[in-house]
């Protein structure tokens, strides 16, 4: 806090400085928490950052455009298999993760066209879709919490007491 200083020797707070500080310190918070919220949705959460694993099996587009490589990604000694698919393009200079099952140990493809597949019986637009088991059974458990045949937690209590 800058003081400023009267005739009489008696000092006074510049209260503008200090809502400047307290501004630049909740904005440095701010950009703390969002720097790591991204680095733990990257760490944790981004499809692109999957172990490699062993590879399992293809499958081409009908027109030869697209193929999407299978692997079989060992968890360890205590977690099941998984599998996980990468989109290739014919080129090969593009490749990105489309699908990720957990526990699931093989890859039962069926292409609809040229750019949808079914994928273990999700089906995916290779374009814009993807599939985390991560985030669907997140979704999953969000959809169970707000149908009416599934109640809030809590809401037990609010019933017996009105």
């Amino acid at each position: 806090m800058s003081r400023v200083y009267k005739s009489n020797g008696s000092a006074k707070v510049n209260k503008g400085s200090f809502k400047r500080i307290l501004i630049k310190l909740l904005k440095t918070i701010l950009m703390l928490i969002l720097l790591f919220s991204f680095f733990v949705y990257w760490l944790f959460f981004d499809i692109n950052r999957l172990p490699h694993g062993e590879f399992l099996k293809e499958s081409l587009s009908p027109d030869g455009k697209y193929k999407i490589k299978f692997y079989l990604i060992n968890g360890g000694a205590t977690t099941a298999y998984g599998v996980r698919g990468e989109l290739c393009y014919k080129n090969g200079l593009k490749i990105r993760n489309i699908y990720w099952n957990y526990p699931e140990d093989k890859a039962d493809v069926k292409w609809i066209n040229n750019h949808v597949v079914i994928i273990n019986g999700h089906r995916l637009d290779i374009f814009k879709d993807s599939f985390d088991f991560r985030k669907e059974s997140l979704k999953r458990l969000i959809e169970k919490l707000r149908s009416k045949k599934q109640k809030f937690p809590g809401m037990w209590l609010r019933e017996r007491i009105l």
